[in-house]
This record gives C-alpha cells, sequence and structure tokens, in this order.
C-alpha cells in the first residue's frame, strides 16, 4: 500500500504543476520528476494522470459538502446562509492550487475524466448546488434575501469563491481573519434585503441632514 504522505505529495505536486501549465500540456513525467520519484514508482500511485486530477477534484467538492453538513439546522436563512458562505471563503483563502485547479478543469471533466468519474464528481456538486439555491430560496420567502433567482445569486458567488485564490497570498501563520471577514460581508451585502446605508464617512450617527 502506497504512503499516505507521498500520495498527498504527488498531488500538491500535479496540483501546482496543472494549474502552471495547464492540465493537458501536464505530463506523468513531469509530476514524477518534480515529487522525485521515477515514473513507475508514480504509477504505483497512480495509474494514470486523470486518476490525479479525479481525487483533486473529489477533495475539493467532499470538502464543500463537509461544510454543508456543520449548516446549523436551526436559525434564520442568514445565520446559516453567513456561517455556510463564511466557511466557504475561509476555504478558499487556504487551498491554493487545488482549488484553482478544480474551478480550472471541472467544466473540462467529461474530457478529462471516465465517465463514472465525471459522473461522480457531478452528483457532488449537484448535491451542494441544491442546498445553496434551497437556502437561498427560504430566505427570499421570509425576505431575509433579495428576490433574485437562486441560480443566479448561486453561481454569482461562486464566481467570487473561485477567483480568490488567484489573487490573495494568506500570511505565513495562517488566514487573515479580517479578509474572510470582509468577503463574507461583501457577498451577505448582496444577498440580503433591506439593508441599512451606512452613514458616509464624518457624519454623525442618527443624522437626519
Amino acid at each position: 500500500m502506497p504512503r499516505p504522505s507521498r500520495r498527498v505529495d504527488v498531488r500538491a505536486t500535479a496540483a501546482r504543476i496543472f494549474r502552471e501549465h495547464g492540465y493537458l500540456a501536464a505530463t506523468m513525467d513531469q509530476i514524477a520528476d518534480e515529487v522525485g520519484l521515477n515514473k513507475g514508482t508514480l504509477y504505483h500511485y497512480y495509474p494514470s494522470k486523470s486518476a490525479i486530477l479525479y481525487e483533486l477534484l473529489s477533495e475539493q467538492v467532499d470538502a464543500t459538502l463537509d461544510m454543508l453538513a456543520r449548516v446549523p439546522l436551526t436559525g434564520s436563512s442568514t445565520e446559516r446562509m453567513r456561517f455556510f458562505v463564511r466557511e466557504q471563503v475561509a476555504h478558499v483563502a487556504t487551498s491554493d492550487d487545488e482549488l484553482v485547479v478544480f474551478f480550472q478543469e471541472v467544466p473540462w471533466m467529461d474530457q478529462r475524466l471516465s465517465a463514472e468519474d465525471a459522473r461522480s464528481i457531478r452528483q457532488r456538486i449537484y448535491r451542494y448546488e441544491e442546498f445553496v439555491k434551497s437556502l437561498l430560496a427560504e430566505g427570499v420567502r421570509t425576505d431575509e434575501f433579495r428576490p433574485l433567482a437562486p441560480s443566479t445569486t448561486l453561481y454569482s458567488i461562486i464566481g467570487i469563491l473561485a477567483y480568490v485564490p488567484n489573487w490573495y497570498r494568506r500570511p505565513e501563520d495562517g488566514t487573515d481573519d479580517l479578509l474572510v471577514e470582509e468577503v463574507t460581508d461583501f457577498v451577505m451585502g448582496g444577498i440580503c434585503a433591506g439593508r441599512p446605508e451606512k452613514p458616509a464617512i464624518g457624519a454623525p450617527r442618527g443624522s437626519g441632514n
């Protein structure tokens, strides 16, 4: 049985290579050289490049489903949605190459993966999407959220999350909590209905002028 730590090394290295060169241009030889394995040993860990990609995609979608499972069953739609958004922002702020590869390759997974593997990923993504859309729809029904189509809001949120790893460089001691809160506030600000306007800078609170 291959050592788990070595499999992690292979996946991390492959993710970096897929991100830098693209999946199609990357080769098993490149991955083996970067990890410090001969090609035969690499195939002992993963039988193909697509097997590595499948595991990378699976890890990311499963991490998201784990967050879904942690969303409180009670509370307002706003509270539950904010919890979920914050969890996702914190995750994307700590997942560099792997998450970039996820969003880069998911649109092409039918060409990259076997039909069975692509179907497995798609089914799990569907679970995520349906959960978020149902939570958004509930918030609209309770007048907590703006009356926007759940699909429009969902994919707008995904677009914001997908780009964070491309520009954010986290500090060495971990995630910047301020960033997590600011992005979460930004997303929720676009979702929630009836937000009071913030007073202009320098204007006293409660001023009617």
